[in-house]
């Protein structure tokens, strides 16, 4: 979940966090909230997987003992500005360092080891997979649209997941070619439109 989806409270309590402020009364008394409205917002980063409860402390003193929060991994990067560009200006390298075949090898290397081996049984349609390839590309926030002739299918569009990264480097299409190939158990051939405006493009074919 990136920065500006969350609400500037929560973005709040984030930093408040990652600066060492762990418990309830400790949030509070530096964003200068009641403690229940703290314990709204910590309930839910915790049901988006921002942040986790990581234990308790003993005050000594008579009443519950203090529960401690701490971020997640995908809590630490939600405030993160440095990710996009990051990608951009190493895509940009390794298309300026490495022959078409290595750079094509190693960004679909790289997105073999983003996906999960697919669980689909051998006897799944072509369709219910192009249509888990679709569903795949909309959850990294791209669009997709299915169709399927017989034994071929098509996920297009209208935007692409990666497309700064696209913009500086085509290549990083087989990033997602790749990551396709493993989740759905098919073979997927990039045919995207690279340019000003990326647009996802894949051809899907049983294995």
């Amino acid at each position: 979940m990136a920065a500006n989806s969350l609400s500037p409270v929560r973005v709040a309590v984030i930093d408040a966090i990652r600066k060492g402020n762990h418990t309830v009364n400790a949030l509070a008394a530096l964003l200068g909230v009641s403690d229940n409205a703290v314990r709204l917002q910590l309930g839910a980063l915790e049901r988006d997987g921002l942040i986790r409860r990581r234990g308790v402390v003993h005050s000594g003193q008579a009443g519950q003992p203090a529960v401690e929060y701490d971020l997640t991994e995908s809590g630490e990067t939600a405030l993160s500005k440095a990710y996009q560009p990051a990608l951009i200006a190493l895509v940009s390298a390794l298309g300026a360092r490495l022959p078409n075949r290595a750079l094509r090898a190693l960004f679909e290397d790289a997105g073999r080891r983003m996906g999960v081996e697919t669980r689909i049984g051998p006897h799944v349609s072509l369709s219910a997979r192009a249509h888990a390839c679709g569903a795949l590309i909309e959850s990294l926030g791209g669009s997709a649209t299915v169709s399927v002739n017989r034994n071929h299918a098509s996920v297009r569009g209208t935007s692409c997941p990666l497309a700064a990264a696209v913009r500086a480097e085509p290549g990083t299409c087989f990033i997602v070619e790749a990551l396709l190939e493993r989740h759905a158990g098919v073979k997927a051939v990039q045919r995207c439109e690279h340019g000003p405006q990326p647009r996802c493009h894949f051809e899907i074919k049983q294995v």
